[in-house]
């Protein structure tokens, strides 16, 4: 506790030493003083009818100002500041005479020469009717020190972000308050102020835009960070970048904001597909025995049944039912072919590069394809048995989550042993809790040890033996159902392995359109009679179209591109309401016959119907990802021509 202090002053009359007695003092605000003490906050009395001299401190206040207590009752009050601070004090001074309470910052500097900042608050009052200051001061050295170490951690961490080659960015309440240089690089503009003003919904894919703001509301809602996710945003040049983005809530300002951190997978996406491509060929290699078995059987009969027709069409029509006969022979002959084609439109779009192009998915369609691939095989190892109940359609892309079904069966098929008795696979198609689509895949091969469960996911593990497999399999059907916004999982137990996809339902909003809002638009008033153009370098499938639809429509028929322009050209007030064009054509392709249709006859470019054999180049899936026109895969039923003349 503070002593007394009776020192006079020439410069004015000295106080009565009973008035600063401590007893005195402590009578006129002990509690005060213990609650400073308390607090570790020093107390001093400072008259003010002079000099301003410390008449009255405490004994924190002794120690936080480092000199004896005599030392600083014998001198003027600002003596104990650094020289800069005393200057700085002189206006203060007089501003406390006037009266006032006021807070400010100095630094005390100690009888050891050591600097402490200290915070001090004055209170100016009169005693007895004498002008007093009462003065509360505390060290603030550790929250000085805490500040500055918390500036250079900021700094440091601001060094990082300015450095980092992902892009960082926050978005408080819908607008980028924050985005560092690689922000700037991967959207390919030239300064930080030109991204702060762009809204950060536009340059989000709008395919994506919709999760994204979903994503955002959890997350406020919530205060948790979701799993990463992968997004397309537009460049300044308007073209797409595929990149992950990590985004997590945090405190901005006082308020919650969202923190987001994007890398450009587009490296990563080109290896990712590749591999893909590697695996399925590499399952497809296993699986060619059984392809040519479903195919050289109905090929056989389909050649027996065309000579046997042949040989008996003279006789036909002389023999009692030699008709009916003929007929069916042709209708079994018509079902081979149907099946050797189903067969090649598997190989073709297990094989040919992807076409990145995303809508409404029915699941049943392509788990069902799945398994035409893998029966074969399947068939000599197991019993399959499906449950296919009615599901949700759900937005993808059908031929990527078909390869991810196609893995997990030629995967169940080798996790069971060959000529075991009693081998099983279930393949089940399900409505989840939650309005999602499941697909599960169950084996009872044995199971899986819990020492490799963690790792199956991971790229190029494999328990496999060499040469039968990459290890990517199940770490490509992780990157395909998570791009999907599903999530993949399995539960190995009791000798069984099930394998459990979870897709989330298509929304209505995205819905597909009716099939006949996706038809060539068909002029109005063109008259009952339809025209209906074919170019096709195969003269004998123009033909054959032309004989089957001549009743019903006026056809033309040309194995060139270019003669077919100049037809679409000359065709004056009736023009062709159909254009059925060949994809790969020699000379001209029908993709540049399309383009020079729509440069030079606008409008007529979205009758144009495509067909193709299958033989894609990567020009060619490019165009058919980008072009609105419909295209039929050869050979194609012609019910759909018929459908596609009638719009």
């Amino acid at each position: 506790m503070g002593h007394a202090g009776g020192h006079g002053d020439e410069a004015g009359p000295p106080f009565a030493p009973e008035v600063w007695d401590e007893r005195r003092i402590e009578s006129l605000g002990g509690p005060l003083i213990s609650a400073a003490n308390a607090a570790g906050i020093g107390l001093s009395v400072v008259r003010l009818d002079g000099p301003p001299r410390v008449v009255y401190i405490t004994d924190r206040g002794v120690e936080i100002l480092g000199h004896p207590r005599e030392v600083i009752l014998a001198q003027p009050a600002t003596s104990f500041l650094t020289p800069a601070e005393q200057r700085a004090r002189t206006a203060g001074e007089e501003s406390a005479r006037r009266g006032g309470t006021r807070t400010f910052e100095t630094v005390a500097l100690t009888a050891d020469g050591r600097q402490v900042p200290i915070e001090v608050s004055l209170a100016p009052i009169e005693l007895e009717g004498r002008p007093l200051l009462v003065t509360f001061f505390r060290d603030i050295s550790v929250r000085r020190n805490s500040l500055a170490a918390l500036e250079r951690s900021e700094q440091r961490f601001r060094g990082l972000i300015e450095l980092a080659p992902d892009a960082v960015w926050i978005v408080d309440r819908g607008r980028l308050v924050f985005v560092n240089p690689a922000t700037v690089r991967l959207l390919g503009f030239d300064s930080i102020e030109q991204v702060l003003a762009l809204d950060p919904g536009k340059f989000v894919h709008p395919d994506d835009a919709g999760p994204m703001r979903e994503r955002t509301m959890q997350m406020l809602a919530t205060g948790q960070p979701l799993p990463p996710r992968d997004y397309r945003v537009q460049r300044r040049d308007g073209s797409w970048v595929p990149t992950e983005v990590q985004s997590m809530p945090i405190d901005w300002e006082g308020r919650r904001a969202i923190l987001g951190i994007a890398r450009d997978v587009t490296f990563r996406k080109e290896m990712e597909a590749d591999l893909m491509r590697r695996e399925r060929l590499a399952a497809l290699g296993t699986l060619l025995a059984g392809i040519a078995h479903e195919m050289n059987n109905p090929l056989a009969f389909v050649k027996l049944g065309v000579e046997h027709a042949l040989a008996g069409l003279e006789s036909a029509a002389a023999r009692p039912n030699g008709l009916n006969d003929l007929r069916e022979i042709l209708e079994e002959v018509g079902h081979g072919v149907e099946r050797v084609a189903g067969v090649v439109r598997q190989l073709r779009a297990s094989s040919r590069p992807e076409v990145e192009r995303r809508g409404p998915v029915d699941l049943h369609q392509v788990v069902q394809s799945a398994i035409r691939v893998v029966h074969n095989e399947m068939r000599h190892r197991a019993r399959l048995t499906t449950e296919l109940d009615e599901v949700p359609l759900v937005d993808g892309n059908a031929q990527r989550l078909e390869q991810v079904f196609l893995n997990l069966l030629v995967n169940a098929t080798q996790a069971l042993p060959e000529g075991r008795p009693g081998n099983e696979i279930g393949v089940v198609v399900r409505r989840g809790d939650d309005s999602t689509a499941v697909v599960e895949v169950t084996d009872n091969g044995g199971g899986i040890a819990p020492e490799v469960l963690p790792r199956i996911f991971d790229p190029f593990f494999t328990t496999k033996p060499v040469g039968v497999g990459m290890g990517l399999g199940l770490s490509i059907c992780h990157g395909i159902v998570t791009s999907h916004g599903g999530s993949i999982g399995v539960d190995a137990r009791g000798g069984r392995t099930t394998f459990r996809v979870t897709l989330p339902a298509l929304k209505e909003a995205q819905a597909a359109p009716p099939a006949a809002s996706r038809h060539p638009q068909t002029p109005a008033g063109s008259g009952t009679r339809r025209r209906l153009l074919i170019v096709d370098d195969e003269p004998a499938l123009g033909e054959i179209i032309r004989r089957r639809l001549k009743a019903e429509c006026d056809v033309d028929v040309v194995t060139d591109a270019r003669e077919a322009l100049f037809k679409i050209a000359h065709a004056g007030d009736a023009p062709y309401d159909l254009v059925l064009c060949d994809l790969m054509m020699p000379e001209m392709t029908g993709m540049e016959l399309h383009a020079a249709v729509a440069r030079d006859h606008p409008g007529v470019e979205r009758r144009f119907v495509f067909m193709t054999g299958g033989a894609f180049t990567p020009r060619a899936s490019q165009f058919l990802a980008e072009v609105k026109n419909q295209c039929l895969e050869k050979p194609f039923d012609l019910e759909v021509v018929r459908a596609l003349l009638q719009g």
